[in-house]
Order: structure tokens, then C-alpha cells, then sequence
């Protein structure tokens, strides 16, 4: 068994946080100077769980990829930003409970290393921005799905919540409104809050309405429309009683196995966001 220690310099080699951006997971790095003092001493405290987390996030940076094109990872304040985080912390209570925490310890310590990395590069206070506030409550969301039964029950849920018409575009403000009508007391609750029963927690939110890329595959049986940036890529059934709009800025593609079912409405735009 390697030593704490040990384990604790191996993960500061492949963690890092910048948490003034408010966005970043971990990922390997040779130098561990981006990682904020407070994570850090969590992991410290925590090695073989914060190796969890770790891999956790490296599995919700992959699967973020899969549903929203290539290098959607790295993307920031949208949907694939929104499904990232709340992956990430559903996946790692599910380490962390199938490693031997009981529930309330899971929620625990993965609410602390998540929110350690929306603190600023001193660890010594958290980053109260938009961008944070967004993440703290995706977060917060990932938390409230710890007893799925399958790893594709998840993403179809979570993926289902990150885009329209389920998605919520929002300010600083009504972020902060949906949790207390008091500022401190919200950023509070956001920072601190190991899961929630709340219906606050019932849905994801993002501060940029425009996507950069979506793959599609889920059927649709209610009025909605998409926007992206870059494409959309299409394998799914438009139900009787859709009315669809895809509006992409560079295409729309509707591979095989694509389906407008008889009374349903469909367009496709090459426009892009908030143009047609």
C-alpha cells in the first residue's frame, strides 16, 4: 500500500486547479503549482479519495467529450460545461461509496474538493463570479444523482438536464436567488451544501445560451430548439407531436437512423446563435 505521503506528491503531479477562471478540473500535469493550497491540503488529508475524485473527473472530461463533440472538456459557462460538473460529482460520490463511505461522508468530501476548486489561487477565499456560481450548483445537482442505477441511466439524465429545453440560462443573480434571496447566505449554501432534496436542485445552469457542438440522439416529443456554435449531428426520432429547429453555424447533420415521425415539424438552419 503506498504510503500517504507518497500518494499525496503523486497527486500533486497530476492535479491542477485555476480556480480565478472557476472552470478547470483536474488534469495530468508535471507541475503541480496551479493547485490552489486548500485542495491541496484536502488531499492531504484525503489521498486515496482525492485519487477518486481525480479519476472521476477524467472519466466525466471523456464522457463530456461523447455527447458534445471533441474537446467540448475544455469548454466553459455553456452545456457541456453544465454536464461536465454535475458528472463529475454524481461519479465521484460513486467512487467513494463503492470504495466504503457511507453516504453522508461521500457527499461530504467530494463537496469539499469540488468547491475547493472555485477558490482563487491563494485557497484563501472562493472566486464569487458567474462562472463560480454556475459551477457550485451544477455541482451541487451532480451531488443529488449519487444512487444511479447505471452509468447510461446517469448520462442520459444528466445530458437531458445540460440542454434545451430542460437547461437554464441564467445571471449571477438568479443563480444566487434560486438558492437564498440573501447573497451570503446563497454563495454559502452553494459552497457548503453536500446535497440537496430542494427542487433548486432539479435542474442545471448556464450563464452562455449558445453551444458549441451537439450530438443528438435522444428522442423528442416536445416543441424545442437548438443553437450551436459550430454543428449538430442528429440520430433521433422527432415524435408525432415535436416541433424541432436545429440551427447550426457551420451544418446540420442527419446521419442514418435520424427520424421525423408523420405530424411532426422540422427545420434545419446553417445560422447559428441567436440569428434566426
Amino acid at each position: 500500500m503506498l504510503k500517504p505521503s507518497f500518494l499525496y506528491v503523486s497527486l500533486l503531479c497530476c492535479l491542477y486547479v485555476k480556480a480565478s477562471i472557476g472552470h478547470q478540473l483536474p488534469l495530468f500535469l508535471s507541475n503541480p503549482l496551479g493547485l490552489n493550497p486548500r485542495v491541496q491540503a484536502l488531499a492531504f488529508m484525503y489521498p486515496a479519495q482525492a485519487q477518486l475524485i481525480f479519476d472521476a473527473s477524467n472519466e466525466a472530461n471523456a464522457y463530456t467529450d461523447q455527447f458534445f463533440g471533441a474537446g467540448a472538456q475544455s469548454q466553459n459557462d455553456n452545456s457541456s460545461n453544465a454536464f461536465r460538473h454535475s458528472l463529475w460529482n454524481a461519479l465521484a460520490v460513486k467512487k467513494l461509496k463503492d470504495a466504503g463511505a457511507n453516504d453522508a461522508t461521500a457527499n461530504d468530501i467530494v463537496q469539499q474538493f469540488t468547491s475547493a476548486y472555485e477558490y482563487n489561487d491563494a485557497g484563501t477565499a472562493l472566486v464569487k463570479t458567474a462562472a463560480s456560481a454556475m459551477d457550485l450548483h451544477n455541482n451541487l445537482v451532480g451531488r443529488s444523482f449519487k444512487n444511479y442505477t447505471t452509468i447510461n441511466q446517469l448520462l442520459d439524465s444528466l445530458f437531458l438536464k445540460a440542454i434545451e429545453p430542460k437547461v437554464i440560462t441564467a445571471t449571477l443573480s438568479q443563480i444566487l436567488t434560486s438558492h437564498n434571496a440573501d447573497v451570503n447566505t446563497a454563495w454559502n449554501l452553494l459552497e457548503n451544501t453536500d446535497s440537496s432534496n430542494l427542487e433548486v436542485s432539479r435542474f442545471l445552469v448556464r450563464i452562455d445560451p449558445c453551444t458549441v457542438s451537439l450530438l443528438l440522439t435522444h428522442s423528442i416529443a416536445n416543441t424545442v430548439k437548438f443553437e450551436v456554435s459550430t454543428f449538430i449531428q442528429a440520430q433521433n426520432t422527432l415524435s408525432s407531436t415535436a416541433k424541432v429547429t436545429y440551427d447550426a453555424q457551420n451544418y446540420v447533420l442527419l446521419n442514418p437512423g435520424f427520424k421525423a415521425d408523420q405530424g411532426s415539424t422540422f427545420a434545419a438552419y446553417v445560422d447559428g446563435c441567436g440569428n434566426k
